[in-house]
């Protein structure tokens, strides 16, 4: 299969976002139900996480033309030696990116439409944000993949895991604990979105160790 085909990689870029934007709703819903969460959407978050499903596709075209033109180059390394590699820069970058939202004023008030979402999350909390938030998250993992060169297949394989854990850190907190050995949980995401100012790791915990921003118990 040939990726570079526009006629090929669009149209599974959209099937494939759809079919993840509705098993993010199936999986928030079933999991409220088996552990008695009640919760409620309204139509403007509806929406919203309509907008940022799109911006999601979108963010992906600029990808593909540098792509293209061999601005951005996919290597034959390792699969697991880059999908490792890719995995701990963007869990670093992501802290960083993370703590700045949260410590200077501009971007804090776009991060801010997320943590509206801070009692109780329901089944489009991981898509309700800013599309600032949206944009700048494309445009991170772009950068990356113009300074570095990772295997394809972990690229991609990545996104789809930075997907999975999203949707499992956006699930209602049922008495689980904050970490999984390094990887963070939905309670500790839970804590970070009711406290702010602590548990800033998207995937582990390691930097909010190292930096000491993790909630205390």
């Amino acid at each position: 299969m040939n990726l570079k085909d526009p006629f090929i990689f669009f149209p599974l870029l959209i099937i494939i976002n759809i079919i993840a934007y509705g098993l993010n709703i199936s999986f928030s819903k079933i999991w409220d139900r088996i552990y008695s969460h009640h919760t409620s959407i309204s139509k403007k978050e509806i929406l919203l996480s309509l907008l940022i499903l799109v911006l999601n596709i979108a963010v992906a075209f600029p990808g593909f033309i540098l792509w293209s033109n061999e601005i951005i180059v996919f290597s034959n390394d390792n699969f697991w030696l880059s999908f490792i590699g890719l995995f701990l820069l963007i869990d670093f970058l992501m802290y960083v990116s993370h703590w700045v939202s949260h410590n200077i004023s501009y971007l804090r008030k776009i991060h801010s439409k997320h943590h509206e979402h801070s009692i109780k999350f329901n089944c489009v909390s991981l898509y309700y944000m800013s599309p600032w938030e949206s944009v700048l998250f494309g445009l991170l993992l772009t950068t990356v993949t113009i300074l570095f060169s990772f295997n394809l297949y972990s690229f991609i394989s990545f996104l789809l895991f930075n997907w999975f854990y999203g949707v499992i850190t956006h699930l209602n907190v049922s008495k689980s604990k904050p970490h999984f050995f390094i990887f963070t949980t939905n309670t500790f995401h839970h804590n970070h979105h009711q406290l702010n100012g602590v548990n800033y790791g998207f995937y582990t915990f390691l930097w909010d160790r190292i930096f000491k921003t993790e909630m205390k118990h």
